[in-house]
């Protein structure tokens, strides 16, 4: 069994550490961060339960080494025993109050030093909660300031003041999470990098505006020899500003916004397909009156080849036929039917059909 000089030794070996674990609590960056803001919300209450903590934690320790003192200097076996292990200690600030005052709590100095490591603990916690939380934001936030830097647009500078806020937010209430946090993260990624590839997004955009002018007029050219050539309604040539769009984009930044790019984008793209569509659909006219005409000459040839180059009923049927397909402008419904005709008339002499 430990004497008692052993275990007042051991005691005033624990004291020195519990002083050098009161210093590093005062000493916590944690500690720095919330006793120097001005504290607000969920954070201001919790600094203030800590910092009433806090308090304790020196009185205590004030006291458990005022006993120390006294047992260290006492001769007397039965008062050292006194003190280290009986309630000697009356705890400073006691919240017991009877009708006449507070009520003293007198403790041993193994129960105080349980107090104070319970009371420690709860302190530390919040002090590295704070401090783990407010890292944890800054590490967030400060880039964002960095990825402002330099942008001169009314969206940055609104998103910059956003930023200042979280930030003051940050130090104000760290132990209040802020979910505003990302989503103002996302928005600055995205007017970052509108910054950042605006000049290779609309040179990008000026190559396919170029794209659709000459599909344009392509198309056009096609269509008027379509109308000279092909009976029927033919799609116009679509003529939406794609020109007029891409200005108004380029005199608007640095005030636009992801969705106006990308709005302008979306319609020259469509712009394109359209007349890529119209000029695919004209010169597939074209190429049916070419695919009529040439099936045409192949059923004459192979009509020849058979020994039927004079027969007066073919003849009549592919005269009809040529008539129609090269007339101007050429019903290629009726072309189609002629054609099929004279085709059929051709099978049926030279393979019985």
């Amino acid at each position: 069994m430990q004497t008692l000089d052993e275990e007042l030794a051991g005691l005033l070996r624990e004291s020195d550490r519990v002083a050098e674990s009161l210093l590093a609590m005062e000493d916590h960056p944690g500690h720095r961060l919330l006793r120097g803001a001005v504290l607000t919300g969920g954070s201001a209450r919790r600094w203030e339960a800590a910092n009433a903590g806090m308090v304790r934690l020196w009185e205590w320790f004030d006291a458990y080494r005022a006993l120390l003192r006294q047992a260290s200097d006492t001769r007397d076996p039965a008062e050292l025993a006194r003190l280290l292990r009986g309630p000697a200690i009356t705890l400073p600030g006691a919240s017991a109050r009877t009708l006449t005052g507070p009520v003293e709590e007198r403790v041993t100095l193994r129960v105080l030093v349980a107090r104070m490591k319970a009371e420690y603990a709860q302190v530390t916690e919040v002090l590295a909660e704070a401090h783990e939380a407010w890292s944890r934001r800054l590490d967030v936030l400060d880039p964002l300031a960095g990825q402002l830097a330099g942008l001169d647009s009314p969206a940055a500078r609104r998103l910059r003041a956003e930023v200042a806020g979280a930030r003051a937010r940050a130090v104000a209430d760290p132990l209040t999470p802020d979910p505003a946090v990302a989503d103002l993260a996302a928005r600055v990624a995205s007017v970052s990098a509108l910054h950042r590839t605006f000049p290779s997004r609309v040179a990008a955009l000026e190559r396919l505006v170029a794209e659709v002018e000459a599909v344009r007029a392509q198309a056009a050219e096609v269509r008027a020899l379509v109308v000279a050539k092909i009976a029927g309604d033919h799609p116009a040539v679509p003529r939406e500003d794609v020109v007029g769009a891409l200005e108004r984009l380029r005199r608007r930044f640095p005030d636009v916004a992801e969705s106006d790019v990308a709005a302008a984008e979306a319609a020259v793209g469509a712009a394109l397909t359209r007349a890529r569509e119209v000029s695919a659909h004209l010169t597939g006219s074209l190429d049916r009156r070419a695919e009529l005409r040439g099936r045409l000459d192949a059923y004459r040839a192979k009509a020849a080849g058979r020994g039927f180059a004079e027969d007066a009923g073919l003849s009549a049927l592919h005269r009809r036929a040529r008539d129609v397909l090269f007339s101007a402008p050429c019903d290629l419904n009726a072309g189609t039917v002629a054609v099929l005709r004279y085709q059929r008339a051709v099978l049926a002499r030279t393979e019985g059909r």
